[in-house]
């Protein structure tokens, strides 16, 4: 989750929230959380489990990018 503030922290067009899932079932249902940490973008894509910070950069800007291209965007 570190990484994700650190994202937002960097870059006003992401954001970040933690959600514990035990403490918001539906949240977690809604977006298939079976492990921790489970990481969302937009509210739909995303993966399960650590992974090392330009792993994780380089996920989030290839989901963002996917996003845009999708959006008619770039």
């Amino acid at each position: 989750m570190l990484l994700a503030y650190r994202c937002a922290l960097a870059s006003t067009r992401v954001s970040a929230a933690a959600v514990e899932a035990s403490e918001f079932p539906v949240d977690a249902d809604r977006h298939g959380v079976l492990a921790v940490p489970t990481i969302v973008v937009d509210d739909q894509s995303g993966w399960a489990g650590s992974v090392p910070e330009p792993v994780f950069v380089s996920r989030v800007v290839q989901l963002a990018e996917a996003r845009l291209a999708d959006d008619g965007d770039i």
